[in-house]
Formats: structure tokens, sequence, C-alpha cells
């Protein structure tokens, strides 16, 4: 069922339309564009949509309530520009489309348990509120299928509902012209049969606008500005695997410095058995990861377990969780147990704990929590300060509505706050080398690069390093030729509204400095910034952008090759009249490039090694050379230079046992290698002889047999045992390290009956596969079993950490 324009109405009727961009949810003189994404995501998430608008027309109180909602969101405007951001604030929208689902009767006992309710048939989005949501059973609601013939694009095809819906409800009046009874029709999906609406534009008159109430300033704002601490201690402790909690905890130490207090940021391991009341407050953001505590939080949890009464008493704190509500099960579990914990010790809550959702509102949150917070602590630390002092970061809300950027004359330049976004730190090269011989026409770069430690840091054996890398100037220059720019123009970036990717801004620098150092001017154009480029292409009005944006997912990654940026398709359309700024607001900020540290933290505890492969190919698009950015920036610096970078810790599971008696097989192929020789290297400090196997791929012996002096001197030493392949001269028909296992593998097989584990690093297109087919060949070889057996076996295996790869498709 597709929305059409017929004259000032409009029909909705089962049809199809020819035209239409995935992501543009813009003009809706036909509204049927922005439906295009949403139908491809499959046909019975597609099949909700009917059902909802015929629901809402039968139930005209929740279509006003919708109405308000959307109305407060987009005020009066025509044709609203839905932001990412919105889709959190259209809670009840959600509730609409998570209802009209459950009543299409897709499982239909589960979906008319006496748990919803007495009135099952009933249409009530509130039943999908959070609050009624948390109290029911997490398996009652299975809208999507359930174990393996679930729908993995639920997510998508939820959002692309909601915001359609959204649209629909505030753009146009529902018509029930036929007095609509339903009708449910089967084929391949369930529909409401000859379902039909027409629609007609809603003018100002009819909108439903909030009460002047609910649109006051945000929580934090107000008390916030008026009081300041005196220097009082706070500590931000996070836990997470991807870096979002990190980038709140930076946020809040930021906030924190502005509001007066000492604050610092650590991770929530680092404070076991630290705690104290003299210490002052203590602020937790944290996430789970399968229920259970990420792994720079597990000994920070286990600690709070076995805490006894009275153990924390008086010790403010307060806690936000980090998590997304489509997980049901586990929401949440980690945080909540935190809270608990604390509270039983005897700590002092400051405030209730948040709950970010990331299938919500989760900026609105972070910030409504934020500024509670700030009142709490501001509240119980803080002193007058005179009046008039405007609160920083506040202002601008006339603006909200507009560009993200504008563009002001300056005179400074500084782009630290990124490097505080990213929590890096200078690092002093020390040396930098070429690993591989290219004088041979084997030759492909591996260079070689060691840093200082900045002082008090510290790492393992293992872990990775964040390089924060700068954009090569003839790629700066690329896009300065395309859009007439002045690079040394200094300009002061003007936030107008509220973003997380946003650039750092009220600071000057340089156009420059701005393309060289904050955002990332190589990414794969993504089908929704090709379909703004085709907004800015007046004519011809079929033009190849245009065709582009309307294709489906997959014939779009297809068409649009890895590596083909925006600013390759602007290169190459050159009747597309994007605004520079507007440019800017497509464009990630630029961000840290992980590599593991090749060096040991027993030899050199100070220092850190890396060894970094060259991205260089010809361009998939056809079209010159195209260099990795991180590894082209590292190409570039020497002894005596400073890079900004961090260390991250390794997931624990791919750390080497301690126990040198524990046998251990590495496989590598490349600078995979890199965290093996750091353990190699590790055993040759500690004098350790236990068996460790290490087979690793190179071309050819004589041109890339990385670290070869070092690492047969440790051999002779007796802490490493090498396996080396050279797939361009191969010995005794072995090319790869796959080949190698399977031909040794009766000592393979002796290894991994005495408990071996076994570690793989690389390249995870071809290496990773291959060295997994090798093992199950293996164990088929050694115990006479069928190949799903030895699947089974290998799953095993990797279940019980006994196998663990950390590898990358190229």
């Amino acid at each position: 069922m597709i929305p059409h324009t017929t004259g000032p109405s409009v029909r909705y009727r089962p049809s199809g339309i020819a035209h239409g961009r995935p992501g543009a949810v813009t003009g809706l003189a036909n509204p049927g564009c922005p439906a295009i994404t949403f139908l491809i995501a499959g046909h019975k998430p597609t099949s909700l949509l009917p059902f909802v608008l015929h629901y809402l027309t039968k139930h005209p109180e929740v279509l006003a309530r919708a109405q308000v909602e959307v109305d407060a969101l987009w005020g009066d405007a025509a044709d609203p520009d839905p932001q990412y951001t919105d889709f959190g604030k259209l809670t009840y929208g959600k509730d609409a489309v998570h209802e009209g689902k459950s009543l299409m009767a897709l499982i239909p006992q589960l979906h008319r348990d006496p748990a919803w309710g007495d009135n099952v048939e009933l249409f009530a989005p509130e039943r999908f509120s959070a609050e009624r949501e948390s109290a029911r059973p997490v398996h009652l609601f299975k809208p999507f299928g359930n174990g393996e013939r679930a729908c993995t694009g639920r997510q998508f095809a939820l959002h692309e509902a909601t915001d359609l819906l959204a649209l629909l409800v505030h753009c146009f009046r529902l018509i029930d012209h036929t007095s609509y009874q339903l009708k449910i029709k089967q084929s391949l999906t369930l529909k409401p049969g000859s379902f039909t609406l027409n629609l007609a534009r809603r003018d100002n008159s009819g909108r439903r606008m909030p009460s002047s109430a609910a649109t006051g300033a945000p929580l934090g704002q107000g008390q916030s500005a008026a009081r300041r601490a005196a220097g009082t201690k706070l500590t931000v402790l996070h836990g997470s695997n991807l870096g979002t909690c990190y980038g709140i905890a930076a946020d809040l130490a930021v906030d924190g410095d502005e509001h007066g207090f000492a604050t610092t940021v650590a991770l929530l391991n680092d404070a076991v058995g630290e705690l104290t009341d003299a210490d002052g407050p203590v602020v937790i953001v944290a996430a789970s990861y399968n229920g259970g505590p990420t792994d720079d939080a597990a000994r920070f949890v286990s600690w709070l377990e076995e805490l006894r009464p009275g153990s924390l008493d008086g010790v403010p704190y307060a806690v936000l969780g980090v998590g997304d509500r489509k997980w049901a099960a586990t929401y949440q579990r980690v945080p909540t147990l935190m809270d608990e914990r604390l509270a039983a010790a005897g700590a002092a809550p400051l405030l209730e704990r948040g709950a970010a959702d990331a299938a919500g509102d989760f900026a609105g949150t972070v910030d409504r929590w934020t500024g509670g917070l700030w009142n709490a602590l501001l509240d119980k630390y803080g002193s007058p300060v005179q009046a008039g002092a405007e609160p920083a970061g506040q202002g601008g809300g006339a603006d909200a509505g507009q560009r993200p950027y504008e563009l002001q004359d300056a005179t400074e330049s500084v782009t630290g706050p990124l490097a505080a976004r990213h929590g890096v730190q200078p690092m002093e090269v020390l040396d930098a080398y070429e690993l591989v011989d290219m004088d041979h026409p084997l030759g492909r770069s591996k260079r070689f690069i060691r840093l200082r430690l900045p002082d008090g840091v510290t790492y393992r054996t293992g872990d990775h390093l964040a390089v924060l890398p700068r954009n090569p100037a003839g790629l700066v220059h690329r896009v300065a030729y395309r859009f007439g720019l002045d690079l040394d123009r200094t300009v002061r970036p003007k936030a107008r509204r509220r973003s997380p990717n946003a650039l750092p801004v009220d600071r000057p620098l340089t156009l420059r400095q701005m393309l060289t150092d904050c955002v990332e001017l190589q990414d794969t154009a993504t089908q929704e910034q090709v379909a703004v480029l085709a907004e800015h292409t007046a004519c011809p009005p079929e033009h190849p952008l245009a065709e582009l944006a309307a294709v489906a997912p997959d014939a779009f990654r297809e068409r649009v090759d890895a590596g083909c940026s925006l600013l390759d398709l602007l290169e190459r359309y050159h009747t597309c009249e994007l605004l520079f700024e507007r440019f800017l607001e497509l464009l990630p900020v630029l961000r840290p490039r992980h590599y593991s540290i090749s060096s040991s933290a027993a030899a050199a505890p100070g220092e850190v090694d890396l060894m970094v492969s060259l991205l260089k190919a010809p361009h998939r698009g056809g079209e010159g050379i195209f260099r990795g950015i991180a590894s082209h920036y590292l190409q570039t610096v020497g002894a005596g230079d400073t890079l900004q970078a961090r260390v991250l810790p390794r997931s624990e599971a791919f750390r080497l046992p301690q126990d040198p008696a524990v046998p251990v097989i590495m496989v590598s192929a490349g600078t995979g290698l890199a965290p093996f020789r750091g353990a190699v290297l590790d055993r040759l400090h500690g004098k350790a002889t236990g068996t460790l196997l290490c087979y690793f791929g190179c071309d050819h012996p004589d041109v890339d047999f990385l670290h070869r002096e070092e690492l047969q001197a440790a051999q002779d030493a007796g802490a490493v045992s090498l396996r080396p392949t050279f797939s361009y001269a191969p010995e005794g028909g072995v090319r790869f390290v796959q080949d190698r296992i399977a031909k040794e593998s009766a000592e393979v097989w002796s290894v991994l009956q005495d408990g071996g584990r076994v570690y793989v690093c690389g390249d995870g297109r071809r290496m990773a596969p291959g060295v997994r087919a090798a093992l199950q060949a293996v164990y088929r070889e050694h115990t006479g079993s069928a190949a799903d057996e030895a699947a089974s076996w290998l799953t095993a295996m990797t279940e019980s950490g006994t196998y663990v790869e950390d590898v990358w498709a190229g």
C-alpha cells in the first residue's frame, strides 16, 4: 500500500511507484518517496503499516495523541526534515507500530496471552510504554518471528515504519472514506484486504501543540547555572566494549571541569577497592555485553558482588546505564546490578539510575540525566556564583531547526577538543623503518614504528593502540578544488543544533586543519548520502544519482564499490550543487584506527611497537590508486615526530595463558603476526620454554619474513617454534598456513589433545576460513568423524575459549 498524490488530497491504496529515494524523508508532495526504503525491508515488516493506519482511523483518541507527539516535535513545518535523533522522541509512534504488529496475529496465541490485559483485541499503543513493557515477560512479544526464522532487518523496518507513520500523521488527515471494516487478506503476507484511505493536507489550525509547561528548559538548566563547585573531587568511571560509555564519560569530565570539579576519568576495573567517601562522588557509565559485564568492568562487578553491607557507607554515586531495549532479556542488567550492589553496600545515590536506550531517545535521555546529575552535584557541593554568568554550552535554542554548522571568520586555531573526545594523547615516535625489501618485485610495505608512552600510561602485551590519523594533503586539496575553498581561511564552526558527532565547535581553525584533522574524507558513500546529492542535483531529473539513490540496498552495494567516497561522487557529478557546509554535515568525525601492539610489556614497559601494512591498491572504481588513511599517515612519520594515540585493552579471551605450561598454537599472516611477536618476546624475557607453535604467512623468505633475526633468536632460546609459510616460494607444496597445519596434522592434534589453545589473527576473508577448515580436517583425520561432527567440535572449542580469532575482512 503506497500513498499517491491525487490533486489536493492523497489516496492510499495497494499499488506501486516508479521512483523514490531511500533515506530521503522530505518532499511529501509524494509521500511514496520515503516509503521505498521501508518496503525493501521485507514483505512481512511492510504489512504492519496498513494495519496501524486502519486502527488509527478507528481510534481517533489514539490518532490525536500521536498528532500531539509529532506536532510538538516538528511544529508547523509543512514538510519537516527529520533527523536521526528525532526517532528516539517518537515514543508513542513506535508504540503504535508495535501494537499494530502484535494485532496482526503472526503468533496468535502468544500475542493474545492474558498477560497483555483484559481486552487483547483493543488497539492500545500504551501497552508498549517502557514501564508496561518492562513488567511483561521478555519473550511475550515476537513481532518478527523467532530463533533462526527471526527477521534480521527488524530494527531497520521498525525505524522506517515509525518515521513514515510520523510524517503521515503530521502532514495529513486520515480519511476513512469507505467506513472500512477489517478483512484479513493472506497471500505472501497478512494485510487488510481492499483497504484504501484518502489523505488531505493538515493546516496549522489543526495542529495539536503541547502546553507551554511541556516545553520548558531541559532538566539541569537553571540550577546548575547559579552554583559552582570549588575543586571537589569527582570520579567518572566507564565500562563498554565499543567506546560509547567512554565518550559519555569524557563529556561528563569536560562538563565537570566547567562546573568547578576536579574530575578524573578511569575504567571501572581500575576502581576496584578504591571507592571511599573521602574521594568525593562517583559517577558510573556502564553497559552490558550479552548480559554480563564488559571486559573492562568484569573485576569491578565481581568486587561489588563480594562487598558487605556498610562497606561503602556515605559514598555518593550515580549510575547511567547504556543499552538497547530490543535485547529485552539482558537490557540494563549490569548497570542495574551495579546500582543495587552499591546501595546494598551503603553508598548513597545522588539521583535515580539513568537508562539510555540506543533504540529510543538516546541523546535526549543522556542529556536529561546529565542535567539532573549536575543539579544534584551542585546542590550538594556547589556554592553560589555571581548572577549573569552564562552557563557553558547553553543558548542557541532558536537555531534548533537549522543546519548544524555556520562558518565564522576567526584568527586562532586549535584541534585539541577532538583529541580529548577520543582520549588520545601525544606520543613521540622513537623509531620508524621499513620491514620489507621494497626493491624486490614482491615487496609490499610493512612499516615498523616504536613510540614512547606518556608518563603514567601502561599497557599489557597484546593490547591495541588507537591512532588518530590525518588526511593526506592530496585528498584535502581535492575537496578544496571541488568547492573552491581557500584552505588558509580561519573559521569558527558554530553548532546550530546539538549532535554527538559534531565537529569541535566554537574554536577557530583553518579549513586546512578542519579537513586534515577533523573529518573522514574517504569513507564509502552511503545510500542516504547519495540521496542528499541527488536532492542537490537539479537537472536532469533522471540523473544517475537519483537512480542510484532509489535502488534496493543490495543493488546499491553492487553499484557503489567499496572505497567510493562522497568526494568521489561529487567529482564525478559536477552538476551537483551541494554546499560545503552541507558536505561537512554529511561527513563523520575523524576516528582512531586500531593496531595490535607488537611489543612485550614485560621487556619494554614504556614503549610500544607497531607493524603497519600500507593499504595501497588500484581503486575499485577504476580511477587512480586507493590508499588507506591511517596506514598512509603512518608511512609519513619518522623519529622525533609526535602522533595522537591511546592504549586500548584487548579482550581477555585473546590473551595467551600466563602459565607457559599450557600449549599454544598461534596462526597469522602478514601484520597479523603483531600480537604474537609480543607474546614471543614475553616468553623470551621470562625464559619460558613451553610449547608455542607460531604459524605465520609471508610472501617470500627474502622479502617479508618480518623480524626474522629476532624471532629466530627466540626460537634458538626455546621460547617458540617458528612455522613460516611462503606463498611465492612454497616448500614441499606448502603455500599458506592452513597447508602447513594440514601437513603437520599429527603434531597439531597432539598439542590439542594436551589441552592446547589456538589463537588466529589477521585476514578474515581467506586465511581464517582456511584455518578453520584445516583444523576440522585434522579432527576428522584423527577421529574418523564426519564433517558435521568436526564442525561441532570446532564450535565447542570456540565457545569454551580454546579457539579464538581476532580477524578483519580486507
